[in-house]
């Protein structure tokens, strides 16, 4: 008889409308590890995002995925499972960074990749020989399956499929995950793999979640050169650099790219100088929006608040930045020295960090001392930005009313930043498959 396995992805508590991300694609990590489990076992997945873990839940085993701003909630949920005699694993970042805090509260912790490991965790479990640590060792992406989609609910995903070509980063940004890992990490999954499984899933919409889709240059010529006959459109993330080779952008366009996911960080050099960011450079921002914007893409903008360098104008010029350059849509975040990171280091050693409740590390608090303002300066321009840049007059003057194409940026607006408070406040009423038809008509063609 086979096992009945939990995997639940854990969720923070945010203090701001951004959990529509979480409605865009599943748990990507937990699909791949459902597909690498054997045929006789039973798998469920447990989105937190949109149902909270049962208390009752009845398994054999339960494996939590655990990001820092949902170590709390995650620890709790391995607790209550532990007192009812359930074996909890504890994976995910965190866990990697932080294994000796992670224990404390499960049975078992994987640190690193799963895949390596999973087959054996599984076994150990069926002998009730379960090891407290595993240590999962980066496989080659050729030895890593496409993603089991039958455990999931989709009318709780905007997106019918999301699809991933690499694993990794070639950059070693401070203040990011993947500033702990050894490197070189980055992989490559081989382009015959990834088209199957692109052709397999066969709706209009693909979301890829690379960090970087366009970083191989060569790798994404191939891929995108395969996807124009195939007629679909796609959203994935890039740096603004990717824009500086032109003949990339064709084929973007040509293969169906409809929104790019930008890391600007910061529009001050100094900045992204202090954190290594060394791909951005500010003085081709303008430049390369407009060529990606003259290519009818659509760019969602990150910003990042509270480097070292920012001062307490550097909300209002990275607003009117965004105005300026008519990005369509702009997520903002307060700098967090996450756990394990050249950040963290570097704040901790300077004494900085005034705060270690991991819930509050969820990019909308401030728990460090910034340089050059208060942590109250801070997280007021931080609320601020979001205000100003979705107000009603920024919306229209972005959305470009007298261009083909002012409908989906007007709506992309409205449905990111106005509309999905009011979703919150009435308790997610309907499931977010609900909002697809619109989603489909946002990414089409104009």
């Amino acid at each position: 008889m086979g096992l009945r396995i939990a995997l639940i992805f854990a969720r923070a508590e945010l203090r701001r409308g951004t959990r529509i991300k979480h409605f865009m694609v599943p748990p990507y990590s937990l699909q791949i590890l459902s597909a690498l489990t054997p045929p006789q076992h039973q798998v469920r997945i447990i989105d937190e995002y949109h149902r909270l873990a049962d208390p009752n839940l009845q398994a054999d085993i339960i494996g939590i995925g655990v990001w820092t701003a949902a170590a709390p909630r995650a620890y709790a949920l391995a607790e209550q499972y532990r007192a009812r005699g359930i074996p909890v694993i504890l994976g995910g970042p965190h866990v990697t960074v932080q294994p000796r805090e992670a224990l404390s509260h499960a049975d078992a912790i994987v640190i690193g990749e799963a895949e390596s490991v999973w087959e054996q965790v599984l076994q150990d479990v069926e002998q009730n020989q379960l090891q407290a640590i595993y240590h999962g060792e980066p496989l080659s992406l050729a030895q890593s399956p496409a993603p089991d989609w039958s455990p999931i609910q989709h009318n709780d995903y905007i997106a019918q499929v999301s699809m991933s070509t690499s694993r990794g980063c070639c950059r070693s940004c401070d203040f990011c995950y993947e500033s702990c890992l050894p490197k070189p990490n980055y992989r490559q999954r081989p382009l015959e793999y990834v088209l199957k499984e692109f052709d397999e899933r066969p709706f209009p919409v693909i979301a890829f979640i690379d960090n970087d889709l366009m970083i191989d240059r060569t790798y994404a010529k191939a891929l995108l050169t395969a996807l124009i006959p195939k007629k679909r459109f796609w959203l994935g993330m890039t740096s603004i650099s990717t824009a500086d080779d032109e003949e990339l952008l064709d084929l973007m366009a040509a293969s169906g790219c409809r929104t790019l996911f930008v890391g600007f960080e910061s529009i001050q050099p100094e900045s992204l100088r202090e954190v290594h960011k060394g791909c951005n450079r500010v003085e081709n921002y303008l430049r390369n929006i407009t060529r990606i914007h003259d290519r009818d893409i659509m760019v969602n903008g990150s910003f990042v608040f509270g480097f070292d360098h920012d001062d307490e104008d550097v909300f209002d010029r990275t607003v009117q930045f965004g105005i300026d350059a008519r990005l369509e849509t702009a997520t903002f975040t307060i700098l967090t020295p996450y756990p394990g990171t050249a950040l963290h280091q570097r704040l901790d050693a300077e004494g900085r960090i005034v705060d270690r409740d991991w819930g509050h590390y969820d990019t909308t608090r401030v728990v460090f001392r910034p340089a050059k303002m208060s942590a109250d300066t801070l997280e007021t321009g931080y609320f601020s930005a979001y205000k100003n840049f979705y107000s009603w007059s920024s919306i229209m003057q972005r959305c470009r009313r007298h261009e083909a194409g002012f409908g989906q940026r007007l709506l992309l607006n409205v449905a990111y930043k106005r509309v999905e408070p009011l979703y919150r406040f009435l308790n997610n009423p309907l499931p977010a498959g609900w909002l697809r038809s619109l989603f489909h008509w946002y990414a089409r063609a104009w």
